[in-house]
């Protein structure tokens, strides 16, 4: 930013700052770092006269790149104001920044802006992928439905929103429906759409549905990547299915932590402690999250011993009642057996 500002001066000083190519530059730079950067590009846009819809939508971009929503919802207003039509990077710029802190009833006012400016209904993809997105981080995924039906859907940058709004619902059928629908349609997925799913089936416990998820990756038609066989190791581990997971963590090239991590936590759900504690000890590196499932898995299994010896000791009463008195450790053997 220093050496932009020396320039910046430089232009002043030859009196070519309000160049619009000049001008242009030094905003578009700016805005695409921190707050800072942001704050000067405002400076130098407030001294163009009659700024056109390309600075407004760096200005909008740079605010809402460093979460200002507000101020780039102002700026949408004041250019408004300025008779300053929006054209179709306008509406993705100013909904990038939309999260969900941000009140619906702003979001659904730029959604009528949109149509009111001929760019909804499916006539621009990239407006409608922001509108999906705005919506399902709401959680108002009936909204993002009925954007994502109207629009083109020719790849896959919707359906993995829409996917990942449903997931984020915890509507993990509906999820899975859709990706089927994708298929039907012959678009072709992503590793996102493929990580979105298997979080999908894992919560459902669909093993026939990860194994589906896998051939995309098997047979080649979506590359992998360490963030896509991690899913899969839990999408397997979560449905039971540990000879599965086991497999695709043996043939990665590979791992962090997070895979080891998938991996112990599926054998201590599955009550294999001992496996669980060979692969925690075989461990390069351990987090918080690995030590975590390690301690838990112990203390289920304390849980159990706990329940064995109430289970003794209530039997051991009845014999004693009986007029009968066992042999404990035999007794014990025989529970455990």
């Amino acid at each position: 930013m220093d050496q932009l500002k020396q320039i910046h001066l430089q232009t002043i000083v030859r009196g070519v700052s309000l160049d619009p190519l000049v001008s242009s530059k030094i905003i578009a730079f700016c805005c695409r770092g921190d707050q800072g950067g942001v704050d000067y590009a405002r400076q130098v846009f407030d001294g163009i006269p009659e700024p056109k819809v390309f600075l407004w939508n760096m200005m909008i971009k740079g605010y809402s790149c460093t979460s200002s929503t507000g101020y780039a919802v102002a700026m949408y207003v004041e250019m408004l104001r300025r008779n300053v039509k929006p054209d179709n990077y306008t509406f993705p710029f100013l909904l990038k920044g939309f999260t969900r802190s941000v009140g619906l009833g702003i979001g659904k006012g730029i959604h009528c802006h949109v149509c009111k400016f001929g760019f909804g209904f499916g006539s621009n993809a990239a407006v409608d992928t922001s509108l999906i997105r705005m919506y399902s981080l709401r959680g108002n995924v009936d909204d993002a439905r009925r954007v994502f039906d109207a629009s083109s859907k020719s790849d896959a940058i919707a359906w993995n929103i829409m996917i990942a709004g449903y997931n984020r619902s915890k509507l993990f059928d509906e999820s899975r429906k859709l990706f089927q629908e994708m298929e039907k349609r012959r678009v072709v997925p992503t590793s996102v759409t493929l990580v979105s799913m298997l979080s999908a089936c894992s919560k459902l416990k669909d093993g026939d549905g990860c194994k589906r998820v896998h051939g995309y990756v098997k047979d080649g038609r979506v590359a992998s990547n360490l963030v896509l066989h991690n899913a899969l190791i839990d999408a397997y581990a979560a449905c039971g299915e540990m000879n599965a997971a086991l497999a695709v963590f043996e043939k990665m090239k590979t791992r962090d932590v997070i895979s080891w991590t998938a991996v112990l936590s599926g054998f201590l759900n599955a009550g294999k402690l001992d496996i669980a504690r060979e692969f925690f000890n075989q461990m390069p590196d351990r987090d918080l999250v690995s030590w975590t499932a390690m301690i838990d898995g112990y203390d289920r299994s304390h849980l159990l011993w706990k329940e064995i010896y109430s289970t003794l000791e209530m039997l051991t009463e009845v014999l004693r009642v009986s007029g009968y008195t066992p042999q404990t450790n035999e007794t014990f053997l025989d529970i455990v057996e």
